[in-house]
């Protein structure tokens, strides 16, 4: 269940879900175009919409349990996010996912290169960020440091990034918080 198919289901606005749970209206955009949302955020919602905080959580961020590995998606589905998620730099992201966008940045750069070598070196120029937020959400899910993308600067070092990025993604393990006493 997504945040916008919960609300549309219930015939509501998002002016009206915002009234009912207290959350701004620009939040619940952000929310249904698929930024993260915070726990109270969540909380909130779910309460309002007579929903699992948990579930709506997952469907709200698109990803999986807030601990588990990044889902694999296909290859329209890692286009539509790697264009909502094009300057995200936070969350993780699955191996096909990653290597869906590899994909289709050489062909957005190959193209372009074949009809001119300006146009080539322009189109690389503007895939590069969105490349690099990419791989920093999937190292993050192979439990690696993004920190690893700067062996792209120094000679047969995309091999490192190549074996990096083809890990599984990991468990994160998420820090027990503990009961203060007053």
């Amino acid at each position: 269940m997504s945040l916008r198919e919960e609300r549309v289901r219930r015939g509501w606005s998002q002016e009206e879900l915002a009234e009912a749970s207290g959350v701004s209206v620009r939040t619940i955009q952000r929310l249904e175009s698929g930024r993260p949302a915070g726990r109270a955020t969540v909380a909130a919602l779910a309460a309002a919409l007579g929903a699992d905080p948990e579930a709506l959580a997952d469907a709200a961020s698109g990803r999986a349990s807030a601990g588990g590995p990044a889902p694999e998606v296909s290859f329209a589905e890692a286009l539509r996010l790697g264009a909502r998620g094009w300057s995200s730099f936070e969350g993780r992201a699955s191996r096909s996912e990653y290597w869906f966008l590899v994909l289709a940045a050489v062909v957005l750069v190959g193209a372009p290169a074949a009809l001119d070598e300006r146009l080539g070196a322009f189109a690389a120029v503007l895939s590069l960020v969105p490349l690099l937020a990419v791989g920093t959400r999937r190292l993050r899910d192979a439990g690696q440091s993004p920190w690893w993308q700067l062996f792209l600067l120094v000679p047969f070092g995309f091999v490192v990034i190549a074996t990096l990025m083809v890990m599984r993604g990991r468990v994160q393990e998420v820090p027990a918080v503990e009961a203060t006493r007053p």
